[in-house]
């Protein structure tokens, strides 16, 4: 007989999400990593490994979350696992970026994941007053009863833009996003008249169609540069300064650091109030582990998944 099996499906990795911090999870992680400099293969309690066991659906990718003995296995979807951990870096980026003040969120994305990154957004960032949302690329997108619900308890207010121009017009916080597999169509959407003051946070996994409209870009993880060479922010340079060095500029914006370096007060001092900051997220396509142990706890805490047979049973 196998360790039992339990398949939680998208509806409860929200569920869950729902019930821990994943911005503390995250933070927690990126500071850890920005003091030790540990490497990705050790990050994160175990490891997440393909499944397809029983459950598996040609339509999605699922994960197995390689377990302690004696403890169920548990199978999530990957694109979840992805979408999570991009809308809770945005959060941790508009936390530690934004000027103190009010929030106005312009969110640029496809249909399925962009109420999921909102509701993580709008749950762990403060000071929201109101949310846009654009969809490129497929069916406009309404926000589902329990967003509004969310939204109005929350006294935030809510629209559907019918251009980005118009979601991102009195924006100071815009977040384009995906879910790994489908993206928004930003080829054609103008940047140009972002206010004063703007965290543009990008979660693509693609370059924007940018062009002058940033004076400071900072990225999730500075050691995943390397895992993208033909992207736009790995030909901008980036040196450590210390007392002992100083780095000379080599572009026009340089990197200025990255969300662990934020977190720990090492680039705090980089943050000009009036800049319009990038924030590139080049972990899109990554698993993060312990956030799908968490993820994990906290579904089997409340009984959520499904069992599901195994060959061996």
């Amino acid at each position: 007989m196998t360790d039992k099996v339990f398949l939680l499906r998208a509806p409860e990795v929200w569920q869950a999400l729902a019930a821990i911090d994943p911005v503390a999870v995250l933070a927690e992680e990126l500071i850890g990593r920005t003091i030790t400099r540990a490497e990705p293969a050790r990050r994160g309690p175990g490891r997440l490994v393909p499944w397809s066991g029983p459950g598996c659906d040609e339509a999605a990718e699922l994960v197995a979350l390689d377990h302690p003995s004696g403890t169920a296995l548990r199978v999530l979807p990957a694109t979840s696992l992805r979408v999570a951990q991009s809308a809770t870096l945005a959060a941790l980026a508009a936390r530690e970026l934004l000027v103190p003040g009010g929030v106005t969120v312009a969110m640029l994305g496809v249909t399925g994941p962009v109420q999921e990154q909102l509701a993580v957004i709008t749950r762990h960032v403060p000071d929201i007053s109101h949310v846009a949302l654009w969809v490129g690329g497929g069916p406009e997108a309404h926000p589902g009863a329990e967003l509004l619900d969310h939204l109005d308890l929350s006294g935030i207010g809510h629209s559907v833009a019918p251009s980005a121009a118009d979601a991102m017009f009195g924006a100071n916080l815009v977040v384009a996003g995906g879910d790994g597999t489908c993206q928004p169509d930003l080829d054609e959407v103008s940047f140009k008249r972002l206010a004063r003051g703007t965290v543009l946070v990008n979660a693509t996994g693609l370059d924007l169609p940018l062009d002058g409209e940033v004076d400071q870009v900072y990225v999730d993880d500075l050691d995943l540069l390397s895992s993208v060479p033909a992207r736009r922010v790995a030909d901008t340079s980036y040196t450590e300064v210390t007392a002992e060095v100083t780095a000379e500029v080599t572009a026009e914006v340089t990197v200025a650091g990255d969300l662990g370096q934020l977190l720990t007060g090492r680039e705090a001092d980089r943050r000009r109030t009036n800049d319009i900051v990038l924030v590139e997220l080049l972990g899109v396509e990554e698993l993060n582990v312990e956030l799908a142990y968490r993820i994990c706890q906290a579904a089997q805490q409340r009984g959520l998944g499904v069992q599901i047979l195994t060959d061996e049973e």
